[in-house]
């Protein structure tokens, strides 16, 4: 019994591994030169440069070179930003990048 519960806990854990949401699907080419941008701009923690991102992001997707659900991505990056969680928007903005890596 107690071996069927710590099996049970192992499949759930290695099927929950294999779930979309872990991680950034491949990205436009777009994209990931904003992501680069991005990083940049958190890493200095520039709130100026922040806004001309943003301009960029809005301009890329009315130009349809990125798509909405990057754009999500790219903005929700900027919120955390402008938050004040530089940390944060830094580590995510590398995520995008890291994770296209091998594609």
């Amino acid at each position: 019994m107690k071996y069927r519960m710590y099996f049970t806990l192992v499949v759930l854990l290695a099927g929950s591994l294999l779930l979309p949401g872990c991680g950034y699907p491949e990205v436009s080419p777009k994209t990931y030169e904003l992501s680069k941008t991005l990083y940049s701009v958190c890493n200095q923690k520039s709130s100026e440069r922040l806004k001309k991102v943003q301009a960029l992001i809005q301009n890329s997707l009315e130009q349809e070179e990125i798509s909405t659900q990057e754009a999500d991505w790219l903005n929700g990056i900027i919120k955390q930003a402008e938050a004040g969680e530089w940390d944060k928007a830094l580590q995510e903005s590398r995520q995008i990048m890291e994770d296209q890596a091998g594609r």
